[in-house]
């Protein structure tokens, strides 16, 4: 018996039909880009043909199809419209059973000796590296980071949350990637050795980025806030020679400029129209290019399908202003000599009500302008929480408004950095006094949910990370935590929320990181994590076993970079996506031996 192919259900409807719509013709667009890549056509999708769709049962699969061609914007926008249409692709990925990828085993639990040369090996290793990277580009220097198309899709991508993620998309771009990829995740399924052309099993809990031939790699402002706190934290203990802290003082202006200069624009707030800043992780110069290092030909291919509107993120935003205030605060500390421009820049964009900003995005925090329109980071409770994505519509060439381009998501890691950024920025922001401290509450109530109900640890909790990198966040939290008195942090957490935190975010790093086998990427967010939040044993073996891993794996790396490059963070739709570079493992491994001998002073 014959079963049908992606091929046999798309063709004719997509390619064939005359009397399309405008999504339809965006979703013939996408379709020849996508499934008519030759390499992907003829080597690996024709022969992917479904078990569960013999040819006489195309005609239920087609129709599908046929019915997205001429879809109109709002059916596109109707819940049940999407629900009835795509049930028969709802149903196949119900039929999908991912491997188990994480290859772990139990760790040995003997404390290794790890000698100060050894730490200093993996130190200069690295700091080699990030040198070297941060050298190639003179007039623009910065981290690439790489993003990886995994075909096969996510493991949580079944019928329901692909649902959940069609209806709560505003764009119909967006949700014809989806239902393409959608697809494309059904069909390789059914192919064990096509299914191994994409993906393999993996050594620890981050998946190690393949193919560099596909990578996509460019810069983002999100990425550059984490990069300016890892090299902040090797930066402020002074440990360097002069002429290495002058290098990482350059890089922290530089990547400090992109930031809050660069990748700024305006926004309005939902609901009391408060102008104020936001930090993009697409910005475009005054022709409408973008100036995040992406190569010609990717930005040519994302805005021809209709890929180019971006909202910025809360995240980004509130993690710049957390290093702007570092900033400000280790400039008059050190009385350092600084570009006064940039200073006035971080003072400026300090200088917004921020927490009644936030507020207005808050759930249960009495406004309701912006719920989440996608809500498959359960079982995450939601109190306390805000989206993924401030309030940014765009308006069309026929005066259409979408709102919610993306989609809006709860994701746990982007509410760590807000919160740790409002406590930072405290006294300028007046958090400990009326709403404003009724505001913070409600975020720490959000993560001391999460943590204490284990969810934390579920997979399908987070949105852009992994739980280890939630769990590094609760790190830096507490870092911040130890920097304020006693009697505010009386008042901001009478019960003790955040050492219950700090307690569960130990026994995670102990036993279900260290506990088991990690590759390095893994392995540096753990040293880390236990240093910030300052681990009650040193020299018990526990940290010291993430150092041998960063030790022992040195020379893994392609091209002469110490290390490989693993999923650092991801997004799960259209499909699983993960984002990564070698550098970016080596500022991870030098942030982890930074915080380490933070610790141990």
């Amino acid at each position: 018996m014959k079963h049908a192919t992606i091929y046999n259900i798309c063709d004719g409807p997509i390619l064939k039909s005359q009397a399309i719509s405008e999504p339809g013709k965006n979703l013939r667009k996408l379709y020849r880009k996508l499934f008519g890549n030759p390499l992907l056509k003829h080597f690996i999708l024709r022969w992917c043909s479904h078990p569960n769709i013999p040819m006489e049962k195309v005609e239920l699969y087609q129709n599908m199809m046929s019915q997205a061609m001429i879809a109109t914007f709002e059916d596109w926008q109707n819940p049940e419209w999407v629900k009835k249409t795509f049930a028969p692709l709802g149903a196949l990925l119900n039929k999908v059973k991912d491997p188990e990828w994480r290859i772990r085993h139990a760790a040995d639990t003997k404390p290794p000796r790890i000698k100060d040369a050894e730490v200093d090996e993996v130190l200069k290793a690295v700091l080699d590296d990030i040198y070297r990277v941060w050298d190639k580009n003179p007039n623009d220097p910065y981290f690439p980071v790489s993003a990886q198309v995994l075909m096969p899709g996510d493991s949580v991508c079944n019928g329901e949350n692909f649902m959940n993620i069609m209806n709560g998309l505003g764009s119909y771009e967006f949700q014809n990637i989806n239902l393409l990829f959608g697809l494309m995740r059904c069909f390789l399924h059914t192919n064990p050795l096509a299914m191994k052309i994409f993906r393999r099993p993996w050594k620890g809990l981050a998946e190690p980025l393949s193919m560099p031939v596909s990578w996509i790699t460019h810069r983002t402002a999100f990425y550059d806030d984490i990069f300016f706190e890892q090299i902040y934290n090797l930066y402020i203990l002074e440990d360097l020679p002069q002429d290495e802290q002058a290098k990482l003082k350059e890089m922290l202006e530089s990547i400090l400029h992109f930031l809050i200069v660069t990748s700024m624009e305006w926004l309005t707030a939902p609901s009391s129209r408060i102008k104020h800043p936001a930090i993009t992780c697409l910005p475009k110069d005054e022709n409408g290019e973008p100036l995040c290092n992406l190569k010609p030909k990717d930005w040519k291919a994302k805005k021809e399908l209709g890929f180019d509107d971006y909202v910025p993120d809360v995240d980004t935003t509130y993690l710049a202003l957390a290093m702007s205030r570092k900033w400000l605060d280790l400039v008059k500390k050190k009385n350092l000599t600084c570009d006064q421009s940039l200073l006035e820049n971080c003072e400026k964009f300090l200088d917004f009500p921020w927490i009644e900003i936030i507020n207005e995005y808050q759930i249960g925090g009495g406004n309701k302008t912006n719920p989440p329109t996608i809500t498959m980071t359960r079982p995450l409770d939601y109190f306390g929480a805000v989206n993924l994505w401030f309030n940014k519509p765009f308006e069309k060439e026929n005066g259409r408004m979408i709102r919610e381009t993306l989609g809006n998501e709860v994701c746990p890691g982007h509410n760590m950095d807000i919160l740790e950024s409002i406590l930072i920025n405290r006294a300028q922001w007046n958090a400990l006094k009326g709403e404003n401290l009724e505001t913070v509450k409600r975020f720490l109530t959000f993560h001391h949910n999460a943590f204490i109900s284990g969810n934390f640890k579920h997979d399908s909790a987070v949105r852009f990370y992994l739980p280890e990198i939630y769990v590094s966040y609760a790190g830096r939290l507490y870092d911040t935590w130890l920097t304020i008195p006693e009697d505010q942090q009386q008042v901001i957490d009478p019960d003790g929320k955040i050492e219950d935190i700090r307690h569960l975010a130990i026994h995670y790093c102990k036993f279900d990181m260290l506990g088991k086998t990690l590759n390095p990427f893994d392995a540096s967010l753990a040293v880390a994590t236990l240093s910030l939040l300052r681990y009650e044993t040193p020299k018990d073996g526990i940290i010291e076993r993430g150092i041998r891993i960063l030790h022992d794996h040195l020379g893994e790396g392609r091209k002469k970079h110490p290390y490989k490059a693993y999923e650092w963070t991801m997004v799960r739709h259209p499909t699983r996506i993960i984002v990564g570079s070698e550098v970016t493992t080596s500022l991870f491994a030098m942030n982890a031996i930074a915080c380490y001998k933070k610790y141990l002073k």
